[in-house]
This record gives structure tokens, sequence and C-alpha cells, in this order.
């Protein structure tokens, strides 16, 4: 963002993993500023810490410039919300699924 990115100490990301987990908690991964090849060597931010997120936040780079985003999660949370009424205003719009495949091709 604005005020640019922050280092964390070494093993940060995965003592606040280890600790969210040891108390049963869900791990997001905010990977708006840091998915899609942005930080080096890995397609995610969180990939070079030894964490495997319950739920992934994307924009910016899945739509390059495209306004969109997305959120991935496991199977064991998407079945959850087939038991709930949840509502989105333009997801599943077919410019943006276009877009957001041809980023990844």
């Amino acid at each position: 963002g604005v005020g640019g990115a922050v280092q964390y100490p070494r093993n940060y990301i995965r003592e606040a993993y280890d600790l969210i987990k040891s108390k049963q908690g869900l791990y997001i991964a905010d990977e708006v500023q840091t998915g899609f090849g942005r930080t080096g060597d890995h397609f995610w931010g969180f990939e070079g810490h030894g964490v495997i997120p319950d739920i992934v936040t994307m924009a910016k780079g899945i739509g390059n410039g495209f306004p969109m985003g997305a959120v991935i999660t496991t199977p064991e949370i998407a079945d959850s919300l087939t038991r709930a009424h949840h509502f989105n205003t333009f997801g599943g719009n077919p410019v943006a699924c276009a877009v957001g495949s041809a980023v990844l091709d």
C-alpha cells in the first residue's frame, strides 16, 4: 500500500500461524499486495514461510489492472457456505472471469 511493505522478523509468520492453529483459529493470508509473484521467487507471499492458509484473499494482481478480487478457501470452509445465505453483487462476471483466466495464462 501507500506505506510500503513491512519485512517481519524471521519466523514471525510461522510463529503467528502456530499460535493461531494451537487455538483452533483460521489463518487468513491477505495476498492482495503480495500475490501473483510480486514478492520474488514465490507465487504467493506466504509460500516462503512454511504455512498453509485456511483462506486466501487476492486482488490487484489477479486482474492485472482490471478491478477484481477473489477468495480461496478449504473444501471444509467452502462446504459450510452451502448452509448459509451469502450474496455478492458482481460475482462470476464473465468479463472478470476471462480477465482472471488470461492473467493466469
